[in-house]
């Protein structure tokens, strides 16, 4: 009887595993394959993703990319919230989604500013002419306006060229940790940075979103795949990041290895993860503090309850940043 038993338990975890591995995902990214995904391209290039009985592609994005409108419509189900605006803002236009992860513990944005300029801090850049994209107007620059007094006298169109900042020695340009400072080196600029967290800035960056109606209908995927990614991000970077660069080379053929290089060791260097044991972590406390700081300055709609916008039952770290 013992033997029967085990037979048929055998069958039932081989059936398990067989409808496991069917469990596809399609992930999209916010942008095209860089750096700042390399946790998720690692996962799949290790194949934790596979241990975990999950048929991964990531699609990468790019400058047309509207990851909140898709998730809105039903056409995503799972993808890279870019701040922490956009599940608010989601939830505030009725879509039902949650945050389950962040790749990042500070958000890698930046303004940055020729080498030359006698300023030491983010408040001495008021009054200089900021070029800043069209995103960033309607998301970081209220809180600039607030924090530190910018005008919007100041704004200047960022078309994702650094050559008008080049030209133009006393401006700012707003830019990511990882990418502007490098592409502005390679120029002939080593600018001077200024972080957003590092001057108070209080939101996650790099999280995880999900409809909620297929978080609801396959919560076991739901946390494979954080489990998985999370996993990749510390095999990223504190291990070998030579299988995940990889697959970031093979989708972006515009990207480079120095660029990668360049991008891992200022997320190093400036901690964007946090501890190795607290990686992908959200707490209450950020996701309050960051809604009170931005309703309050009219960024995202007041009323909302924030706690519809996330959620932390995937991640067993809830706590210690």
């Amino acid at each position: 009887m013992r033997h029967i038993f085990k037979g048929l338990l055998g069958l039932v975890f081989a059936c398990t595993a067989v409808h496991a591995e069917d469990t596809p995902i399609t992930f999209a990214t916010d942008w095209k394959a860089q750096a700042e995904h390399g946790g998720f391209y690692q996962a799949l290039a290790k194949g934790y993703y596979a241990e975990r009985g999950l048929k991964v592609t990531i699609r990468p994005g790019g400058p047309q990319t509207d990851n909140p409108r898709l998730m809105a419509a039903g056409a995503l189900e799972i993808a890279i919230a870019s701040n922490n605006f956009q599940p608010l803002n989601l939830i505030a236009a009725g879509a039902d989604v949650k945050a389950v992860m962040t790749s990042f513990q500070k958000d890698p944005q930046i303004l940055m500013i020729h080498p030359d300029v006698q300023a030491t801090n983010v408040s001495e850049l008021k009054g200089m002419p900021v070029f800043i994209s069209d995103s960033a107007v309607a998301t970081f620059w209220p809180w600039l306006q607030a924090r530190f007094g910018f005008e919007d006298g100041q704004v200047r169109k960022y078309t994702y060229s650094l050559a008008p900042w080049l030209v133009n020695k006393n401006t700012v340009q707003e830019g990511y940790l990882s990418s502007e400072p490098y592409t502005a080196g390679q120029a002939g600029v080593v600018p001077k940075v200024f972080l957003f967290a590092d001057a108070g800035y209080p939101g996650y960056a790099g999280m995880v979103m999900v409809r909620a109606d297929y978080m609801n209908e396959n919560r076991a995927a739901v946390q494979a795949f954080v489990d998985a990614s999370i996993l990749g991000w510390q095999d990223y970077i504190w291990g070998d990041p030579g299988p995940g660069n990889a697959l970031i080379l093979k989708d972006n053929d515009e990207m480079t290895p120095e660029l990668i290089a360049y991008a891992i060791e200022a997320m190093k260097q400036n901690n964007m993860l946090g501890a190795r044991e607290a990686v992908g972590s959200m707490t209450d406390a950020r996701w309050k503090q960051f809604y009170d700081e931005m309703s309050s300055l009219g960024i995202v709609s007041k009323g909302v309850d924030v706690k519809d916008a996330y959620t932390l039952e995937f991640l067993s770290n809830k706590g210690g940043e």
